[in-house]
């Protein structure tokens, strides 16, 4: 067997990986290997993403989806509302259901731009598996139009 041979053999191959994988990896379970595996991937095209589209953001730039396109489109009862909601960074939603709830944590109103507190009225993604990219987005329930009428017109600019 020459020494190329020896170099391209898949067997050989395999085991120098194995030889060469951490010792701790004997004790971990596939689920765990995969999730390390997908993460290491996802942080890799994440940040060769962000080297090659850099994204400066202003300092007063409170939104946490600054370029989301948000407008209400229905309002089939005073507790829901249907949202169109595309954002170029995260994702696309044309129909999405929103629901009335309290605001567990502080942050800022994705129509209007206001502050939201802890304890304040709005509206958010409804929750299904999987978990919308958005779901941590707020609207004020103050913000919100109130009825059909209202929603005809474009609420966000």
């Amino acid at each position: 067997m020459t020494a190329f041979s020896k170099i391209a053999d898949p067997w050989s191959q395999t085991v120098h990986l194995l030889e060469a994988a951490p010792h701790d990896a004997a004790h971990t379970s596939p689920s765990q290997k995969t999730a390390r595996i997908e993460d290491s991937f996802l942080d890799r095209l994440t940040r060769d993403w962000n080297r090659a589209h850099p994204h400066p953001r202003p300092s007063d730039d409170r939104l946490p989806f600054p370029q989301a396109v948000v407008r209400v489109i229905e309002r089939p009862s005073s507790a829901t509302a249907l949202v169109y909601w595309s954002d170029p960074g995260t994702c696309h939603y044309g129909y999405q259901g929103w629901r009335a709830t309290t605001a567990s944590a502080e942050g800022i109103c994705s129509l209007s731009g206001m502050p939201i507190h802890r304890g304040d009225q709005v509206y958010r993604p409804s929750q299904r598996d999987p978990k919308p990219q958005n779901a941590s987005a707020m609207i004020l329930a103050a913000a919100m139009p109130a009825n059909s009428e209202e929603v005809e017109c474009d609420v966000q600019d």
